[in-house]
């Protein structure tokens, strides 16, 4: 019995110490069913069962959900459990806010007649191709300012500068004219309102080939208004303003004995009276599409001179009367808004002072020296067309203008046209070149003296027109630098416009070799 028990207390002992052990260091306790006693020996007492250890993996036998990417999660998150970034507010526009840029038109050309001498515009007609036309500039400088959100203001300054140049000629001046200097604002009062004064070109679209504007081309100091309809697609302009040309019809000074009985003379204005001119313009696009469209115009100026007196010899003072005139025009134009495909119809009737340009002086009047009889009608076409590696530009005009004399024959009465086209072939993005034809023709209201019959003149001329286009491929894609060749065919009528000693008075044919560069770049003086 002593050995028994003994052996019993050292199995409690040993076994409760191992088990003890085993779970302090971490070895999983053995959890089978207690040794059988031996036999007559009682049963060891009960140990005190620890609390079961849940298994790490397997919580209540649910397996762990698989881990998901935080991509796929952030996917499957509704958009509004998601944190929305807090946007920061835009910074307030600053006012004033204030530009200045340039802009230029410009073309220089040098030319030979392939005979040793200069080459020379050759055409007969008021306004014909611009294949031989001269060196001509304008640096306009801008200043674009923003007051506040929807009120903005500009100043232009155009300067124009004629050849020939000091380079050429060797004579250290220029020739030059002051074609824009104005300021215009616009939304004050409304978005869509604007004002401008000051000296200024005024025009509307042109005949590209022929530097030719047939409907409005106003030179005009004075000042005008403009509104824009919300649609932006209608418009409505209004200008008055006048001019003073330097000539007998609207200005003479004459010398007078000093006030007071002072020695010497003073120059006085005996005559003064500018022309003031208003026009009106009503305009309209109506689109075809997403960027085609129909444009029409309506347009109408009034001319109106003051009475005067003027010196025909010393002491003899004559009245001049009053003169007015008027003119009426339209224009319809398609475009397509690709690649500069359009085309324009113009259509002008002009009376009285109106007939003339509004710099230009009339050289005949009425009996009731006026020249409100004076009448000029106006027709042109300007249209281009560009696809593929081609383009085609064309334009043309016919012209009739009537003296108000009763003379049957006078040399001022004609009717005039052209018609020119220019295809041209575009060679990769930066080449091309063009070929160009045209005809013009001009009638005179007299006889021609050599052979007493009406004086018919007309011209056929050719051109071709090879060229480098650093901006692309295009008909008005400038700066252009450009090869020239054009030879000019004159009929016999056309060789007496010119006096006996001009070599156009000789020659039946004419050429012209040239080079040339053209250029225009962010320029207000060309169209709206």
């Amino acid at each position: 019995m002593r050995r028994a028990a003994a052996a019993l207390i050292c199995w409690s002992v040993f076994g409760v110490s191992a088990s003890a052990w085993g779970q302090g260091a971490g070895v999983e306790p053995d959890t089978g069913p207690n040794p059988v006693p031996g036999p007559g020996e009682p049963p060891p007492p009960e140990e005190p069962r620890a609390e079961p250890t849940p298994e790490p993996v397997q919580l209540e036998e649910t397996p762990a959900p698989t881990p998901v990417p935080e991509k796929k999660v952030a996917q499957a998150v509704e958009p509004e459990a998601m944190p929305q970034p807090t946007a920061k507010p835009a910074p307030a526009p600053e006012f004033p806010k204030s530009r200045f840029s340039f802009g230029s038109y410009g073309r220089v050309v040098v030319a030979s007649d392939g005979r040793g001498g200069e080459g020379r515009n050759a055409d007969v007609v008021a306004y014909g191709s611009r294949i031989d036309e001269g060196t001509y500039a304008e640096l306009e400088l801008r200043r674009d300012d923003d007051w506040e959100p929807g009120l903005t203001s500009r100043v232009i300054t155009t300067l124009a500068i004629a050849g020939p140049l000091f380079h050429y000629d060797g004579r250290f001046d220029a020739k030059l004219a002051l074609r824009n200097l104005y300021v215009e604002e616009r939304g004050i009062g409304d978005k869509g309102l604007s004002a401008w004064v000051g000296s200024r070109m005024y025009r509307g679209d042109d005949i590209y080939l022929l530097d030719f504007w047939p409907l409005d081309n106003l030179n005009t100091v004075g000042g005008g208004a403009r509104f824009d309809f919300p649609t932006s697609k209608t418009y409505i302009a209004w200008h008055l303003g006048m001019n003073r040309a330097a000539d007998p019809f609207q200005y003479q000074e004459v010398d007078r004995p000093a006030p007071q009985n002072q020695p010497g003379t003073e120059t006085v204005a005996l005559l003064d009276r500018p022309r003031v001119i208003s026009s009106l313009k009503v305009q309209h696009i109506q689109p075809l599409g997403e960027r085609a469209g129909v444009k029409g115009v309506l347009y109408g100026e009034v001319h109106r001179l003051p009475s005067g007196e003027r010196e025909r010899q010393p002491g003899v003072v004559e009245d001049v009367p009053g003169d007015s005139g008027a003119l009426i025009g339209a224009q319809v134009g398609l475009f397509t808004g690709k690649r500069d495909t359009f085309i324009n119809l113009f259509f002008r009737y002009a009376r009285g002072l109106a007939a003339y340009g509004e710099l230009a002086t009339p050289e005949g009047t009425s009996p009731e020296r006026t020249v409100e009889g004076a009448t000029e009608t106006r027709i042109g076409l300007s249209a281009n067309w560009e696809g593929g590696p081609v383009g085609v530009v064309a334009g043309g005009y016919f012209r009739s203008f009537r003296e108000p004399t009763p003379e049957k024959f006078n040399y001022g009465n004609l009717d005039e046209g052209i018609f020119v086209v220019r295809p041209h072939l575009f060679l990769g993005e930066h080449a091309g070149i063009a070929v160009e034809g045209s005809y013009q023709a001009q009638q005179r209201g007299i006889l021609n003296v050599a052979t007493n019959q009406p004086l018919h003149a007309k011209l056929w001329r050719f051109g071709v027109i090879p060229y480098l286009s650093p901006s692309g491929a295009g008909v008005f894609k400038r700066p252009q630098l450009r090869l020239i060749w054009a030879v000019t065919q004159r009929n016999d009528d056309a060789r007496a416009l010119y006096p006996s000693d001009d070599v156009f008075a000789r020659r039946k044919t004419e050429q012209f070799f040239g080079i040339g560069a053209e250029w225009w770049f962010n320029s207000t003086s060309y169209g709206d």
